[in-house]
């Protein structure tokens, strides 16, 4: 038994040695200690084994779901052929079958995709515009869509390409477009006139530098939709008041949050807008508005009285 022990004892030091000797061989800036004892190789391995590893992967689609190509996030299925898919097109398709194989899918999990995703990490990729995290793969898609300081946005500006984050956007419309904007400040009623045609209008807090505001002002069959949407790199959720009155003496009022984009839409806001009728706009087709935008953290007085009566 002893015999055996130290033969295989020397057989391990020799598989050492010549691993050793590989490495020296393929990177000559490693330095070898003929002196070090198995411990120390010992020690060395585990280090390797549970340390990180550098992977470079020449076709980041391997990490794509195979039906809507799709950012993988856990959890992950795959079919009985292998081939993977997102929770999301798992639990909305109506056949529960592999677009690549037609076999079954949604069952059975890919915990090893799914290991890989949980302790992968990657760039930001809005590292260009200045963002220094690294994030799992698994969270990736949340991080920059959702949580990115310097997630890039579009200038609302007609035929101006400019692309880069809010706080960037935000000087480039006070230098380029300056006469393009109407300033306003947080907690404060100001006046803005709207025309029926549906033309939209750029906002600007005069003292707040990382977000922008749309007033929106979509035409529909039964009046003109009017709501406020912010522009920013991370979502902003402010509220808002406007106030529309006419000669006759009708006023309209709406109250609601802001709803937040990376670019400007010509959808009305799902959380909801002001319908005013035609008949509100005089004979020029314009109608003055009164508009408050609350500030980060402000909510109106009557929003709060209103939440405490239900």
């Amino acid at each position: 038994m002893s015999r055996s022990l130290d033969g295989e004892g020397e057989s391990t030091m020799n598989r050492k040695r010549l691993r050793r000797d590989c490495e020296s061989t393929i990177n000559p800036n490693v330095v070898i200690d003929e002196n070090s004892t198995d411990e120390d190789d010992n020690e060395q391995s585990a280090d390797v084994e549970n340390g990180p590893l550098a992977l470079i992967l020449d076709n980041r689609k391997v990490l794509h779901c195979s039906m809507c190509d799709g950012h993988l996030t856990v959890p992950i299925f795959q079919c009985e052929n292998g081939h993977v898919a997102c929770s999301f097109c798992c639990i909305t398709l109506k056949r529960k079958e592999c677009y690549s194989c037609q076999s079954t899918i949604g069952s059975s999990r890919c915990l090893a995709i799914e290991k890989i995703l949980e302790v992968v990490r990657v760039k930001c990729q809005n590292s260009i515009y200045g963002c220094k995290e690294t994030v799992t793969y698994s969270k990736m898609h949340d991080h920059q869509i959702y949580d990115c300081y310097y997630a890039p946005c579009s200038c609302p500006i007609s035929d101006c390409k400019f692309v880069g984050t809010s706080r960037h956007l935000y000087q480039h419309l006070s230098g380029e477009h300056n006469n393009s904007v109407v300033k306003f400040q947080y907690n404060n009623f100001f006046k803005i006139t709207v025309n029926i045609d549906g033309k939209f209008s750029v906002l600007q807090e005069e003292k707040n530098d990382d977000v922008l505001f749309i007033l929106n002002n979509n035409t529909g069959s039964l009046g003109n939709l009017v709501s406020v949407c912010c522009i920013a790199s991370v979502r902003k959720d402010l509220y808002y008041d406007i106030v529309a009155r006419c000669v006759t003496g009708t006023t309209l009022k709406i109250q609601s949050s802001t709803w937040s984009s990376k670019v400007r839409s010509d959808i009305p806001s799902p959380f909801g807008f002001l319908l005013v009728p035609p008949y509100m706009f005089n004979c020029n087709g314009q109608l003055e508005l009164e508009i408050c935008i609350w500030g980060p953290g402000e909510t109106p007085a009557d929003w709060l009285s209103a939440k405490q009566l239900k």
